[in-house]
């Protein structure tokens, strides 16, 4: 059964291998606060892999929030990363005017 959850404790599932694939996929106009993404380090140490959802890395540098033009996150063990990426700009999420 699903477990809802919030938190850090998502990024570590997929760096233990727990869970393959974690997706934050916010309302529109939503900006992402840093705090809610320190656990990509984890992640990436363990050989996952975290980005928008254009597939950019998350940039860290701009102050307390990330860059307005990140519409959500993908988190992955790696190994699923470009399908799902793909997968959301051939369902052309993020584009809000569809």
């Amino acid at each position: 059964d699903p477990i809802r959850m919030d938190g850090q404790g998502k990024y570590a599932i997929v760096a233990a291998g727990e869970a393959h694939v974690l997706l934050r996929l916010p309302r529109e106009g939503y900006i992402e606060n840093i705090w809610d993404h320190s656990g990509a380090l984890v992640v990436e140490e363990a050989g996952g892999k975290v980005t928008d959802t254009d597939g950019r890395p998350l940039d860290f540098s701009e102050g307390m929030s990330l860059n307005p033009s990140v519409k959500g996150v993908v988190v992955t063990n790696g190994a699923l990363h470009d399908e799902i990426i793909a997968a959301l700009k051939e369902a052309k999420y993020g584009d809000w005017s569809v």
